[in-house]
């Protein structure tokens, strides 16, 4: 994160993070190429120990592909639009998920990405420093930290990918491919 706090180094870091995190969504369908069609809602048994928390036992490699492209919306969209001090909310619209996880989920996704990095692009110096309260354990971030956040969320949910596509195919991408090319 960006210690002078000015506009420039707000913007600066911005950039930075969007670089990386739209990096990070387009390796993401890797995994879903690596992974035969009649695996991707396959889950494993619910006896196995394998879940992610009380919210979401029975995560695919399919459900959890479309539950980081609507987080990532919803978050996004949510620090763009919420006055300073206000709440940031957990994704919970079932309709919503299930608008992405019908018909060509990966099509679909990609063009919510495109439409989540358009809200990022377009964040403010001022709406970086705003203050916000996340309402998964209601600790306070500012918006730019809270993106840097987004990226750990999905992250830590392409582990999961990776873990799922491991046991159902055996061999998962490389993470750290990124296709070459100036990063961050």
């Amino acid at each position: 994160m960006t210690t002078d706090g000015s506009d420039a180094a707000l913007k600066n870091e911005l950039e930075r993070y969007l670089v990386l995190f739209d990096q990070l969504v387009r390796e993401a369908t890797l995994w879903i190429e690596k992974t035969p069609r009649e695996s991707l809602e396959w889950t494993p048994p619910s006896a196995s120990g394998i879940h992610f928390g009380t919210r979401l036992r029975h995560a695919s490699v399919k459900s959890l592909f479309v539950h980081m492209a609507v987080a990532d919306n919803v978050w996004a969209t949510a620090l763009r639009d919420c006055a300073p001090g206000g709440t940031v909310p957990l994704p919970r619209d079932m309709n919503f998920f299930h608008e992405y996880m019908d018909g060509d989920f990966v099509a679909n996704t990609q063009r919510l990405h495109e439409e989540t990095m358009a809200v990022m692009r377009g964040l403010s110096a001022e709406t970086l420093r705003k203050p916000i309260v996340f309402a998964g354990d209601n600790s306070t971030w500012t918006v730019m930290g809270f993106l840097w956040g987004i990226w750990g969320h999905r992250s830590y949910h392409l582990g999961n990918l990776d873990m799922l596509v491991r046991i159902r195919v055996g061999d998962a991408p490389d993470f750290f491919s990124f296709g070459g090319g100036q990063m961050a």
